[in-house]
C-alpha cells in the first residue's frame, strides 16, 4: 500500500497569520509612499499571493519586487510571534502521525517559517519545510512539487496538497495531484473542508 503523504501550505492553512500579514504590507506601502486600502488588499492577496500582490506594485508605482519583498519579509519576520494556529490544526497532524500519514509544507513564507513551527510545537511533524528561501519557482508552477516528488519517491496518486486560495489548488492541479482547500469550490480534483478535521473523512 502506497504511503499517503500531504504537503501543506503555511499561512492561512496552517497557521492564522493574515493578520501579521496586512501589517506588514501596511509598513512597506507606508514606507514607499503608497495609498493603502486594506479590504482591496487583504481581497488581493486572499484570491492571489502577496508575491503577486508585490509584482503589481512594481508594475504600477516602479519601485522593484525586490526592495518591496525585503522590506516586507522584515515586516513580517518582526511580527511572527503573533501567528498562532489554525482550529484543529494540532489534532489533525496528531491524527496524521498516527495513521501513517507524511506531512512537508511548502510555503511562500520565507527562512523564518521553521522557528513559527518550533515555536508553536508542530515542527517534529514534518520531513521537511521547503520555503521562499529554497529558491523554487512560485506557485502555482509546481517546480518544489515535483522535486519533492522526486525527493521522496511520491506518486501522484498518494500525495495531497492542502491549502486555502486558489493558487493552491492550482498548484495541485498543474503537479497533477490531489488538492483538499479551505475556500475553493468543490470540484473533479478538489475537496473543500470548512475545517482543517473534516480532513479525516476524506482520507481512506
Amino acid at each position: 500500500m502506497t504511503k499517503t503523504t500531504f504537503i501543506w501550505d503555511f499561512d492561512g492553512t496552517l497557521v492564522d497569520s493574515y493578520p501579521a500579514i496586512l501589517e506588514s504590507l501596511e509598513v512597506t506601502y507606508r514606507a514607499f509612499q503608497i495609498p493603502f486600502d486594506a479590504t482591496h488588499v487583504e481581497k488581493y492577496i486572499l484570491e492571489k499571493s502577496t508575491g503577486d500582490l508585490l509584482l503589481e506594485l512594481e508594475r504600477t508605482h516602479g519601485i522593484s519586487f525586490e526592495r518591496l519583498k525585503k522590506k516586507q519579509s522584515i515586516e513580517q519576520a518582526a511580527r511572527d510571534d503573533s501567528i498562532v494556529l489554525m482550529p484543529g490544526a494540532r489534532e489533525i497532524l496528531e491524527w496524521t502521525r498516527k495513521q501513517g500519514i507524511q506531512n512537508i509544507i511548502y510555503t511562500h513564507k520565507g527562512a523564518t517559517t521553521e522557528s513559527v513551527l518550533k515555536r508553536l510545537g508542530i515542527f517534529d511533524y514534518f520531513t521537511e519545510v521547503v520555503t521562499s528561501a529554497n529558491g523554487f519557482k512560485r506557485k502555482p508552477h509546481p517546480q518544489a512539487v515535483d522535486y519533492l516528488m522526486e525527493k521522496y519517491h511520491l506518486t501522484r496518486e498518494s500525495t495531497v496538497y492542502i491549502g486555502d486560495r486558489s493558487i493552491d489548488m492550482a498548484l495541485a492541479f498543474n503537479a497533477g495531484i490531489k488538492s483538499i482547500n479551505l475556500t475553493q469550490a468543490e470540484n473533479e480534483f478538489n475537496h473543500r473542508v470548512t475545517k482543517l478535521t473534516d480532513i479525516v473523512d476524506l482520507v481512506d
